[in-house]
């Protein structure tokens, strides 16, 4: 678990070098944007919506995006909220990088592979 939080780790510090967002900017950005939204076309897809989730969610993010003075402080904000409930699964025996992994690389991940299969593979008979 340890090797793969730190090649994402890693990953992500040169994701925010080449782009110029801070760590925790490029956390939100994945995160909180870009995994979401490529589940909601995926899922306009499945559902056969032309794309009526994903405009839903691209309009609230772009409103969001608008209204927000300084998203540098909002994702400080997210990433320490974010870490500060990864870091509470010591309860459950689960610590800040074994949460870190399973919650943010393993369940979307999950996420993915259900999605692609009902978008792409499944036979509609429709």
């Amino acid at each position: 678990m340890k090797d793969i939080f730190n090649f994402t780790y890693e990953c992500l510090l040169y994701l925010s070098k080449i782009s110029g967002f801070t760590y925790k900017e490029i956390n939100i950005i994945i995160w909180f944007i870009i995994l979401p939204l490529s589940w909601t076309l995926m899922i306009d897809k499945i559902k056969g919506k032309n794309i009526y989730c994903f405009s839903c969610f691209y309009a609230i993010i772009i409103m969001t995006v608008l209204l927000i003075s300084d998203f540098s402080n909002l994702s400080k904000t997210l990433f320490n909220k974010s870490a500060d409930m990864l870091r509470s699964l010591h309860v459950v025996g689960a610590n800040y990088t074994v949460s870190s992994v399973v919650i943010c690389l393993f369940i979307p991940l999950i996420f993915y592979i259900i999605l692609i299969k009902k978008a792409y593979f499944s036979n509609r008979t429709n």
